[in-house]
């Protein structure tokens, strides 16, 4: 069932043409369910419908149904980017730049036809000396977060690293796509893994937040491990924060789940490592090896 929801998603990324084999109408289900659970049922259903050529057709219930909740995204995501514009533009009449490091901030990374049906829960910010200069009640509809700092876990000197390589590198946290200020590519990587590896150790990581990785890294021509940031690259800014094998374990998931070509990617992948991240997102039941193994690399590691 595993491989299937795979399949699904590659599908729906453009990375496999068909599934390995005819879901059951039960299995349908299951799929729909995990496609929700883990916030890809709109691009998933991109990928129901290219599955229509090769005759796999989902009952036709759960098709409607799985429709329906493509439409409620898109209308959801409807006029969210123009109204960012403006609270951004709106943080600027106060003189405070700001940058868009989730939800919108991403969707530029997508294919155009799938841009619609990202799922955003919510918008996370990050504005430079923000002092609740603007009421945010007025933008409740679109969920903003603002951050007036990024951390990467509790450990002070990991996050201390993280402060000084932004302020090094200050000019590209603030870089125009379209009509919204967001982070450049090669930051907007760091900063995906650094906002995986805080979902994975507090609220946990979902699929959609893998997928907009997936799309960050593939973006461009693949010469991820080149990018140059002013006194460091990409992989050894992971290297400085202490993220390298969490990072490894997430490339292995970009190849398993979503087929990724290792050029793209600014570490190898460790499959270990993968397949507990894996194991933790799915709700794999408790074993005294992955008790040990998040004591150890994401209790202890994650205090020094």
């Amino acid at each position: 069932m595993r491989k299937l929801f795979f399949e699904l998603m590659q599908v729906s990324v453009g990375q496999l043409d068909c599934v390995s084999r005819f879901p059951e109408p039960d299995e349908w289900k299951k799929l729909f369910e995990l496609a929700k659970n883990q916030a890809v049922a709109g691009i998933c259903y991109h990928g129901v419908t290219k599955l229509f050529d090769f005759g796999l057709v989902a009952p036709q219930e759960l098709s409607l149904d799985w429709m329906a909740e493509a439409e409620d995204i898109k209308e959801q995501n409807r006029g969210r980017s123009r109204r960012l514009v403006t609270l951004q533009e709106e943080l600027h009449a106060h003189h405070l730049r700001s940058s868009v490091i989730t939800g919108p901030g991403l969707v530029r990374f997508y294919d155009r036809e799938l841009q619609p049906l990202r799922y955003t829960k919510g918008v996370d910010l990050y504005v430079f000396g923000y002092k609740n200069q603007v009421d945010l009640n007025q933008w409740a509809d679109i969920n903003v977060r603002i951050y007036t700092e990024l951390r990467a876990g509790k450990s002070s000197q990991r996050n201390t690293r993280l402060e000084k390589w932004m302020l090094q590198n200050n000019d590209l946290m603030f870089r125009k796509a379209g009509e919204l200020t967001v982070p450049s590519h090669a930051m907007t990587i760091v900063l995906q893994i650094v906002h995986l590896y805080n979902l994975f150790l507090e609220k946990g990581i979902q699929m959609r937040n893998l997928m907009d990785l997936f799309y960050v890294l593939r973006f461009g021509d693949g010469r991820s491990k080149l990018f140059q940031f002013s006194q460091t690259t990409i992989d050894g800014e992971i290297k400085e924060l202490g993220l390298t094998r969490f990072s490894q374990g997430i490339m292995w998931l970009m190849k398993e789940i979503f087929n990724l070509d290792t050029n793209h990617m600014p570490v190898e992948p460790l499959e270990e490592e993968g397949l507990f991240i894996l194991g933790v997102m799915m709700g794999d039941g408790f074993t005294f090896h992955n008790w040990w193994h998040k004591l150890w690399h994401y209790t202890w590691h994650n205090l020094t």
